[in-house]
């Protein structure tokens, strides 16, 4: 039995934030319901990078295993479809801009006048309220304006983004917690929770080290590639067969384990390399001697040399090796994301582990409201179903299928 079975989720996620994490939940057992918007076709996802015969290789990545509901809120009549919803539900969770619930009516203060326990969880860039709540966000403008930039990229430069969407998924990863912990407040209390949750919020808790050295110090970081200024040798450092092997070598011990291994032990009788903050402040001359040495093995000498004495050591994967690395293949990593037509794409899956657990490899991918009639039937009369719930899944589908064509 996963963790969170018999939980139900409705989600009003769109993008990446949001989606990642009901997606996690779903993983973990939840029944998350994604309600798409029927006049749009639906999640954006849907229509986004790789598509196969109407199946998106996107969708596929942030909304396995969901099922899809479409609805159209500005309808009142699936409002209140929606609200009946809600009794039975656990959590609601959006990522809409701020104020776009309240202009279909929804409030924290209706969901739980239906439903006292009802989870509410709110992400958005910057919160739901303050000077810049208005602002729109994505993953690259929240890293700018929550300082990571500044603190990225070669040293010199004017800061780089990161690689990966480090604010969707920090947003993803508090947004999921958030759901949990209103549900468990719930279940011990009675009464849920809403959460208001910022990415901006969640980008500055994750710098929280160079953040508070500042605050204390006043001096302002700057990017300084893959080096860190208290120690050295970190950073990467190309072999001879031109693969970079990234260190971080800081304490003494580690140090002289490295020389050793290396074959160089006049390293421990240069002054310049007696301690710690001597090896950072004498950097360049102590990646000169790295790079000296690394630039006569391969990468797969070096790595083997520095797992003998558990030298802390990664090789810079590409995703080519990546996909392939023995640890990706041991643990299962990657699932399988099916839809009905037969598409499958091979998928990042949920990181967590847990014990007694059987790792899930293969989900569903829901075409547009393919649970639609499913679940609003829950909730609806037969002729409500015909006349308010049939036209909008119809809707939903001839775009989709316009948007298809077009792709």
């Amino acid at each position: 039995m996963k963790p969170l079975e018999g939980i139900r989720i409705l989600d009003f996620t769109q993008f990446m934030a949001g989606p990642m994490a009901t997606m996690l939940l779903s993983d973990m057992g939840a029944e998350v319901i994604k309600l798409e918007n029927a006049s749009t076709g639906g999640d954006a996802t849907r229509y986004g990078k790789v598509i196969k015969d109407g199946a998106s290789s996107h969708y596929a990545t942030r909304n396995r295993g969901k099922k899809s509901v479409a609805i159209n809120m500005k309808d009142p009549r699936q409002v209140e479809i929606f609200l009946r919803l809600v009794k039975n539900a656990d959590a609601v969770i959006e990522n809409y801009k701020p104020g776009t619930m309240e202009k279909f009516g929804i409030t924290y203060d209706r969901l739980k006048e239906i439903n006292p326990k009802i989870t509410y969880v709110r992400i958005s860039g910057y919160g739901q309220e303050g000077p810049y709540a208005d602002h729109a966000a994505f993953d690259a403008t929240i890293q700018a304006e929550a300082g990571v930039m500044s603190i990225t990229g070669p040293e010199g430069s004017s800061g780089y983004k990161c690689g990966a969407s480090v604010g969707d998924y920090s947003g993803a990863l508090l947004g999921a917690f958030s759901v949990a912990m209103g549900i468990v407040r719930a279940l011990r209390t009675g009464e849920g929770a809403c959460v208001d949750l910022s990415m901006m919020d969640a980008l500055i808790f994750m710098q929280e080290n160079q953040l508070s050295a500042f605050k204390v110090t006043g001096k302002m970081p700057k990017p300084q590639g893959n080096r860190y200024p208290a120690a050295s040798p970190i950073g990467d450092f190309m072999c001879k067969d031109g693969i970079p092997v990234m260190l971080n070598i800081a304490t003494d011990k580690q140090w002289k384990d490295f020389a050793n291994v290396l074959g160089q032990p006049q390293w421990l009788e240069d002054p310049d390399f007696a301690s710690m903050s001597m090896r950072a402040e004498n950097y360049k001359k102590v990646e000169a001697e790295v790079l000296r040495v690394f630039s006569t093995m391969t990468s797969d000498e070096v790595c083997d040399k520095l797992q003998s004495v558990q030298a802390v050591y990664g090789r810079i994967n590409n995703y080519e090796t990546l996909v392939s690395h023995p640890q990706v293949l041991y643990r299962k990593t990657f699932v399988n994301a099916v839809y009905d037509n037969g598409i499958t794409y091979s998928v990042p899956g949920n990181p967590m582990q847990v014990a007694g657990m059987e790792r899930q490899t293969e989900y569903r991918a829901a075409k547009i409201g393919e649970n639609t009639m499913e679940i609003l039937g829950e909730v609806c009369t037969q002729e409500e179903l015909e006349q308010v719930v049939a036209p909008v899944q119809k809707q939903a589908e001839e775009k989709a299928a316009a948007l298809y064509a077009r792709s």
